[in-house]
């Protein structure tokens, strides 16, 4: 009889069953031929030889056999292989000094995931411990490969202030030329009845600018500057959603001025809505410490600085609140559906469950803006102390110059000079700072949308909505307050035309109420009467706009429209006009109570009830 020996060259492992647990597992292609525990059990189990076998002629195997060393004596079929270790839940091959198997993630010494494992397994989405690392060098790099959309920016900027500088100066020039100076008493007795004839008389814009210059160009400046707040806007919102895609590049944007300013408008828009629901509780609670105030100081400024420290804690409470929410409000308005960006008691519960990040983005919004202050701060030192000038805007510098201008005489030059030294220093120091802040401004957004990228989950961003999904509280708050702002500009004088477009019927309403127009303006006077027919007519045109939009084929107000609701019938159906009117009437009526829509099981409010109607979302597809 011959004995044979075999080896193996294959290095692929094997699977092998233990006979005590009937556990199968993996061995590694070294254990071949020997004998490896069982990961569930720890019995020994046999690994089988495999099929590339290299045979040992017999008289080889003899003398071996036959050789009286200790080794000769072993039986080599039985022996166990210490240096392959298997993971006890995978059964894969894991390394001698590891603590965890990298694959199933199982501790090595307890056979259990561990529950931070668990809890890291068990998220969706990004690890959100990376972020705080990404946040500096990912933004840095970010900022560097899109230094085109820096360059926008600041050219936006510098379009600006320009524009700004040449209309300040135009009226600057319109005030000191063609504002005359009024006659003086002598002056008048010595033209005799020559004045009788041609009276004194000052151009109306000259008197208007320099009477109201300073309003007025005010005005225009916030104008002018809704085209950077546009821009910036846009710019932030691209930025976080090319970050949400995982790009490293943004999207080319290119400028237009009337986008910039609807946007803009916008902006501005939202921050007025944003903290208006705290600010309708916090408003009469600053009030009631001002008036508390003023009673305790009676006159006193050592009692009356001490009363207004409270007022001071609150106030920089809220502001404090606002700003935090600001990243989370800015990765809601990078998403399809925008609304939860439009309430500040949303934000503030997101920047609060995201507090740890929240204060790590304005640690970097501080750090990014230490360049741009130091050379704004720069620009007024030296326009301060260097020149020896005024630094601020150029229509301030301006009419502070016109203080006290009642005119110059004709023929005679006036001894008032635009303020060039001051409205120059400012110019240069916003041309070079803007540079600088564009850059840390794409820094710093870079940052905020890495935020809503690793902490999407927690901030609950609304991607998309089904059609049919029932509107909440929030969606139908924002919509409200869009509505509401359109009945009280302009819905007084668009509803009739609207009306007017719809039926005999509807005509036969917008003339009633041109009608009550007319009727206040006659007996009243134009300023009162168009002042009472304003206030007589806006429940009327609200009570049309309500009745009007939601019984139309949209089915939805423009603030509905905005963000993306719609009214139905209890199974989806369009509502009748008498449907209609009778929930706008119900809604006019009972709007007080209206929070309830945000309690009741079908998200309806009382006049939804009575009506009812439902107010549902139109869908992602609907919107496309």
């Amino acid at each position: 009889m011959f004995l044979t020996r075999t080896c193996y060259i294959n290095f692929m492992p094997v699977k092998v069953r233990c006979r005590q647990c009937e556990k199968v597992f993996a061995a590694p292609d070294r254990a071949r031929g020997k004998a490896v525990r069982c990961p569930e059990c720890s019995e020994p189990v046999r690994v089988p030889a495999g099929k590339n076998r290299k045979t040992v002629q017999p008289d080889e195997a003899e003398t071996e056999s036959e050789d009286g060393s200790f080794f000769s004596s072993l039986d080599l079929s039985q022996a166990e292989d210490q240096t392959a270790r298997l993971c006890p839940k995978c059964a894969k091959s894991v390394s001698t000094d590891a603590q965890t198997c990298p694959f199933c993630h199982v501790n090595l010494q307890t056979g259990v995931v561990s529950a931070r494992m668990q809890k890291r397994l068990g998220r969706k989405g990004p690890n959100p411990a990376l972020f705080y690392k990404a946040a500096w060098a990912d933004s840095w790099s970010f900022m560097l490969a899109n230094q085109r959309l820096a360059l926008q920016t600041w050219f936006v900027n510098v379009f600006v202030v320009l524009m700004q500088t040449g209309m300040v100066f135009g009226a600057f020039w319109i005030v000191i030329t063609f504002h005359p100076t009024a006659p003086t008493e002598m002056e008048q007795m010595m033209q005799g009845n020559a004045a009788e004839d041609k009276p004194y008389r000052v151009p109306f814009l000259s008197e208007l600018l320099n009477q109201n210059g300073f309003l007025i160009m005010t005005g225009l400046t916030a104008f002018l500057y809704m085209v950077v707040t546009g821009w910036v806007w846009t710019m932030a919102v691209q930025i976080t959603r090319t970050t949400l895609a995982r790009k490293t590049q943004a999207k080319r944007l290119s400028f237009q001025f009337v986008d910039s300013l609807a946007n803009g408008f916008k902006m501005y828009f939202w921050s007025f809505i944003f903290p208006l629901p705290v600010m309708i509780f916090v408003g009469p609670v600053i009030l009631l410490l001002a008036g508390g105030a003023a009673v305790l100081s009676k006159g006193a400024p050592a009692t009356a600085a001490l009363a207004i420290i409270p007022i001071l804690i609150v106030v920089g409470l809220v502001s404090l609140v606002i700003v935090l929410a600001v990243p989370s409000a800015l990765a809601h308005m990078a998403q399809n559906h925008t609304y939860k960006a439009w309430s500040l008691p949303l934000m503030a519960m997101a920047a609060i469950r995201n507090i740890a990040p929240t204060l790590y983005l304005g640690i970097i919004g501080l750090v990014a803006l230490i360049l741009p202050a130091a050379v704004f701060g720069g620009g007024f030192a030296i326009v301060q102390f260097g020149l020896k000038g005024q630094f601020g805007p150029p229509h301030l510098l301006a009419w502070i110059e016109l203080v006290g201008f009642e005119g110059v005489s004709e023929g005679a030059a006036s001894n008032i000079s635009f303020p060039w030294k001051g409205v120059g220093g400012y110019v240069g120091t916003v041309v070079v700072g803007t540079l600088v802040a564009s850059y840390a401004m794409i820094f710093w957004m870079r940052a905020v949308g890495l935020y809503a990228y690793y902490f999407q989950q927690r901030l609950g961003l609304v991607q998309r909505t089904h059609p049919g999904q029932l509107a909440g509280f929030w969606s139908r708050y924002i919509a409200v307050l869009v509505d509401a702002l359109i009945i009280a500009l302009v819905g007084w004088l668009f509803e009739p035309i609207e009306l007017w477009k719809m039926n005999e019927k509807g005509k036969l309403l917008a003339i009633l109420i041109i009608g009550l127009l007319v009727f206040f303006i006659v007996q009243f006077g134009f300023a009162l009467g168009l002042l009472f027919g304003y206030l007589a007519l806006l429940p009327v045109c609200g009570f049309s706009y309500f009745a009007r939009s939601e019984a139309s084929k949209e089915q939805a107000t423009l603030g509905k429209e905005a963000v993306g609701i719609m009214v139905t019938g209890p199974n989806g159906e369009r509502l009748s006009f008498q449907q209609s009117a009778i929930r706008a009437l119900l809604k006019l009526l009972l709007w007080k109570v209206s929070f309830i829509a945000g309690f009741t099981p079908k998200k309806q409010a009382l006049h939804d009830m009575a009506a009812g109607t439902l107010v549902v979302f139109k869908g992602d597809l609907d919107r496309e």
